[in-house]
């Protein structure tokens, strides 16, 4: 009676184990989730400076912003106008669905995450990426950069992705592949596709 008391206790725990098991784990947090994102572009001054470029803020900068949807869509008829010749500080803002901002973690893991700006026409644009760790380290990522507009275009849509990277991906990146279209070669999945229209003009004109 007792061996046969043992038995069913022992198959009883083996029952309830994978139970158990199942019931404990806390699912993980995403901390990259993104439930929705703003593009800002703030004019500012670039001065030559020796082999590079500094840049500062200046009084009544233009500026142009677009929000994008938790879908990652931009409002019904989005248009933005960049002047020829200016400067702008292209920051991004992400935020999780509670609302929360999350654009750091991008810049905290800079060595899995890159962004890529593309669709403008060859010559159009420059762009330096600008992001800096809390330490003050500099690193490439683009949740802030600063973008020129070099020549006039005809209106485009203009793409933001940001890649998360597989591990040792980013060693093969340089700062000259911020427009590379050829950017899914560093193999990853994008944790942001933003498209907008963007026209390009000479100073002062906003025609379409």
């Amino acid at each position: 009676m007792k061996r046969l008391s043992l038995a069913i206790i022992g198959f009883s725990l083996l029952f309830l184990a994978p139970s158990c098991s199942k019931d404990d784990p806390t699912p993980e947090v995403d901390q990259e989730e993104v439930g929705g994102a703003t593009l800002t572009f703030t004019e500012v001054k670039r001065t030559a400076h020796g082999d590079h470029y500094d840049y500062e803020d200046i009084e009544n900068p233009d500026r142009e912003t677009v929000e994008f949807s938790s879908d990652m869509l931009p409002p019904v008829g989005a248009h933005l106008h960049l002047e020829v010749g200016k400067t702008y500080r292209l920051e991004l803002k992400a935020t999780d669905f509670a609302g929360r901002e999350t654009q750091h973690t991008f810049v905290e893991r800079d060595d899995i995450h890159q962004a890529f700006i593309l669709g403008a026409p060859e010559g159009t644009l420059s762009y330096e990426y600008a992001d800096r760790k809390p330490d003050g380290t500099v690193v490439n990522v683009g949740v802030t950069g600063y973008l020129t507009v070099e020549k006039a275009a005809n209106s485009f849509v203009f793409r933001y992705v940001l890649r998360h990277l597989n591990a040792g991906v980013k060693a093969g990146i340089t700062a000259a592949d911020w427009n590379n279209s050829n950017f899914t070669r560093f193999t990853g999945e994008n944790d942001l596709d933003l498209k907008v229209e963007v026209h390009l003009v000479e100073e002062g004109g906003h025609d379409h």
